[in-house]
């Protein structure tokens, strides 16, 4: 291994391969993984947008005041929320951020998704008071908000076209700001106004918190097709 981590591709004594097939399948392999990681993000955008969506169509829209009560909502809809944290977290857990901080802040963010599936909200949709689920809910978000904001904007400065830099810079502030301030409204108002909670306006905020974290990998996958070439 190189000192930055890179597996080193070179002849050694134990080689079960000709050296030209062997850069031959290197070449296959490193394709094939630069491949995996745009999927790998391109998958998560795409399982939370839907998220939100096949709830409502799977567990119906009337009476259901909080994405979190679809755990209550059997079978269906309970199978969906939980499936879908569960592969979020997984996919956080597996993803290799470009920087150990980032790697360390995106696997805490996937113990907590997975926290939020296992440690679901009371079944009474205006109980107040804090749990462990909405606290799990609250890291995750805060982790993806701080790779959004602080981290991800990294590689970003190097973009040599002006306006595409501001455009990168102003998606990442925008989805970051999402990931933080939707949810901390959600919880204000299910904590503070008992009222509010029977409305609809938890559910919506919470549906745009949700789709500022898929537009999050969207934008992280762009970036990588435009500034590193990946295909």
């Amino acid at each position: 291994m190189a000192e930055d981590g890179a597996p080193q591709w070179a002849p050694v004594a134990t080689d079960g391969l000709p050296w030209g097939d062997k850069l031959k399948f290197r070449r296959i392999l490193t394709r094939q993984a630069v491949r995996s990681y745009l999927f790998l993000c391109i998958g998560m955008g795409g399982v939370a947008f839907v998220l939100p969506i096949l709830l409502v169509i799977f567990g119906g829209y009337s009476g259901h005041y909080s994405i979190s009560y679809f755990y209550h909502v059997p079978e269906t809809p309970r199978n969906i929320l939980v499936g879908s944290l569960w592969a979020i977290g997984v996919f956080l857990i597996l993803y290799h951020g470009l920087s150990k901080l980032e790697n360390w802040i995106l696997n805490v963010a996937g113990v907590a998704a997975i926290s939020v599936a296992m440690n679901p909200m009371a079944s009474e949709q205006c109980a107040g008071g804090a749990s462990i689920h909405g606290i799990s809910a609250g890291l995750f978000f805060a982790c993806l908000a701080i790779v959004a904001v602080a981290l991800s904007k990294g590689r970003v400065q190097y973009i040599i076209y002006p306006p595409k830099r501001r455009w990168f810079k102003r998606a990442y502030d925008i989805a970051g700001g999402a990931m933080i301030a939707m949810p901390a409204t959600a919880a204000a108002i299910h904590y503070l106004g008992k009222g509010e909670c029977e409305t609809h306006w938890i559910f919506w905020i919470e549906c745009l918190g949700i789709w500022a974290f898929s537009a999050f990998w969207f934008i992280k996958t762009y970036e990588y097709r435009l500034l590193l070439g990946a295909r």
